[in-house]
């Protein structure tokens, strides 16, 4: 991030400096904080620690992010609940590692998302992925962590103590010795730790108070403000009679009280100022009710996209239920070139139009992962809700294939990934490697030699299967280097050594140093030193869900009939990677969507089906107009009866 201070050269310097000792005081001004804090730099992020170590005591939750990143995307969403639902118990804030490496390099990110738990400014834990159960037990855990230390023992609250339980203790010296022992006078682990051995050894603890109060930190804030206005004036010096060095100095001071008054009023600020985000308002949430939807889509990719417009066009008002991850194509970091009428797009881009697309017409939004379904009933389970449907669309895409080699799943995380748009950028100016000999290795492979020295492909034949173009451009770029006839045996990592912020951290990620491999044909292994290694060996569809309920290929993939998505289920259709397993490519996804949608509204009509949600309005309606002409006819018999006696 550039600096918004101007640089000067030496001529004209002092009244250079004056006017931007000016602009310092004018971008002193921030705005609202939101729910979630987007910490820019790095220099914001210790302040952030130090913050809420020195004065609240709360926890601070840190997901390390990127918009490329299809699980990022998925998990955006709970992570902005949460910090709702936690908004007085803990501190959320967010780093894109793209534009803040200096504190994802000083994280040691590895992979994406990754959340971090920070306790009186020491990392407690970490964990990488999309896990909601994680992220909300680990919050819950460290918020009651907190509020257990949320304790302050005062000055005059020990003075008191001691003067009433061991009155030869009470003395300066002994209650300064005991309050720096404790930590110092801000409160905290220290201070909870001194009034229960007070409490043990005297038979009641010490008069606390919390320290995490809006009282507390104002006070400490006007102190400090008071303090910092009394250092500046005697030691202001006279801008026009001073010296270069002294107007120096006089920058750096004002750069820090900037930066120092942007972070507090951020702090201070109202968090339900969120920022309201025109996209929000735009996807329109899913808000259940006792009828049944007319159509409801299960994946939110190119497929399930597809689906959503058309129907929506029809005026289905379908439901897309997935989480906004945006299939495969969410993963494609580099510019999606062979799909028509889009030029110099990436894959989060082209989906991101989709939805939008899709919401305009009508397109409501369900954000949860289906855990359940029930194909014949047509009821579809989140973790949080049920929703039932009079007609269902699969577009569930497929998941990447792991090797299943040793070390593979303790170092997912730690090196080891399966989409380089999400994690490559992580491993800038590092040798990584990629496993695999299809499309999606070759654009794994195309994407990393942007931003890593070294890229080795690792492929256990002698020819690649991807496309001419993408292969020929691997064989062309000088940063990658292809291995033929070899495979992955083995991934090795090992625990960084630990630094002081590092020392109380559970269970350690062990980060990759190399792999073992194995030539075809060889029985000896030999190794490679490798920062990253990135698996790109297909993908298996998502069916699990529906295994026993449709009829389906040995290798997963949903049966459909000749020239149509139905599957064996009546109202029941599948579209995109669930039913493909010769092209899988987004085009034919969406063109699979569009065709479910079409389907899905012919057999509506067919069986007669009607919109439940409509007719009871309509019936609803009818009621009331019969009842408006009951009245108007009871009315109009009282006139006439009125007139009659006149």
């Amino acid at each position: 991030m550039k600096s918004v201070f101007p640089t000067f050269k030496a001529r004209g310097t002092v009244s250079n400096i004056v006017v931007l000792l000016a602009l310092v005081s004018v971008f002193s001004l921030s705005s609202a904080r939101p729910i979630v804090r987007n910490v820019r730099t790095h220099d914001e992020f210790e302040r952030l620690i130090k913050h809420h170590k020195e004065v609240t005591g709360l926890p601070v939750v840190v997901d390390f992010f990127s918009d490329g990143c299809g699980p990022c995307r998925m998990i955006a969403p709970y992570y902005k609940q949460l910090a709702k639902q936690y908004k007085d118990r803990a501190v959320f804030a967010k780093v894109d590692v793209n534009r803040n490496r200096e504190t994802s390099g000083w994280a040691r990110i590895r992979s994406m998302p990754t959340f971090q738990f920070y306790v009186n400014g020491k990392k407690k834990h970490q964990f990488s992925g999309a896990d909601q159960n994680q992220l909300q037990q680990y919050t819950e855990k460290f918020a009651r962590e907190a509020e257990k230390n949320n304790v302050r023992i005062t000055a005059e609250a020990l003075k008191e103590f001691y003067e009433k339980h061991a009155p030869e203790k009470a003395t300066e010296e002994n209650l300064a010795k005991v309050m720096e022992k404790a930590g110092g006078e801000s409160g905290g682990p220290g201070h909870r730790k001194l009034a229960v051995a007070l409490e043990k050894k005297y038979g009641e603890p010490p008069i606390t108070e919390k320290r995490s109060t809006q009282k507390a930190e104002t006070k400490q804030r006007a102190e400090k403000k008071k303090e910092s206005d009394a250092q500046a004036d005697s030691g202001k010096p006279n801008l026009h009679l001073a010296s270069m060095e002294e107007l120096l100095k006089e920058i750096d001071q004002r750069k820090e009280q900037a930066a120092e008054k942007e972070f507090e009023q951020a702090e201070e600020a109202d968090g339900d100022a969120d920022e309201e985000d025109e996209n929000e308002r735009l996807f329109k949430p899913w808000v259940g009710d006792e009828y049944s939807e007319r159509l409801a889509i299960i994946g939110g990719g190119p497929a399930g996209l597809s689906a959503a417009i058309y129907a929506a066009r029809s005026g289905l008002n379908p439901v897309v239920v997935a989480p906004p991850a945006g299939g495969q194509l969410q993963g494609k970091g580099v510019m999606v070139e062979n799909y028509p009428a889009v030029l110099d797009s990436t894959g989060p881009e082209v989906v991101f139009e989709m939805m939008k697309q899709a919401a305009k017409y009508g397109t409501t939004f369900h954000d949860e992962e289906a855990v359940e379904v029930d194909l014949v009933n047509k009821i579809i389970k989140t973790n949080s809700s049920t929703l039932k449907a009079q007609s269902i669309v699969i577009a569930t895409g497929a998941d990447s294939r792991w090797l299943d080699v040793e070390g593979e799943q303790e170092l997912r995380g730690g090196g080891v990934s399966a989409c380089a748009t999400c994690d490559g950028y992580l491993f800038k100016d590092q040798h990584v490697i990629v496993i695999g000999g299809g499309d999606t290795a070759m654009e794994e492979a195309l994407h990393l030699a942007r931003t890593s020295s070294k890229v080795t492909l690792i492929h256990r034949r002698d020819s690649f299967r991807a496309s001419r173009v993408l292969a020929t451009r691997v064989h062309e770029n000088p940063k990658i280097e292809i291995m033929w006839n070899t495979s992955v045996t083995k991934f090795v990592g090992k625990v960084p050594v630990q630094t002081e912020d590092d020392d109380s951290l559970e269970d350690p990620q062990p980060e990759l140093t190399h792999v073992v491999l194995r030539s075809a044909g060889e029985s000896d292994d030999f190794e490679l030193e490798c920062s990253g290694a990135f698996i790109a060996i297909g993908h298996d569809p998502n069916t699990k869900l529906f295994k026993t309920q449709l009829d389906m290929a040995d290798n997963g993939y949903i049966h459909v009939l000749p020239f149509s998505t139905k599957t064996s289920l009546e109202g029941v259709f599948a579209a995109g990677d669930v039913a493909d397993s010769v092209y899988r490519q987004a085009i034919t996804s969406a063109g699979t969507g569009a065709m479910a949608a079409l389907d899905a509204e012919r057999w509506l009509a067919e069986m007669g089906l009607e919109d439940e949600r409509a007719k009871a309005e309509e019936e609803f309606m009818k009621e009331l107009m019969e009842d408006i002409e009951q009245d108007d006819e009871a009315k109009q018999a009282i006139l006439q009866q009125d007139e009659c006696d006149d």
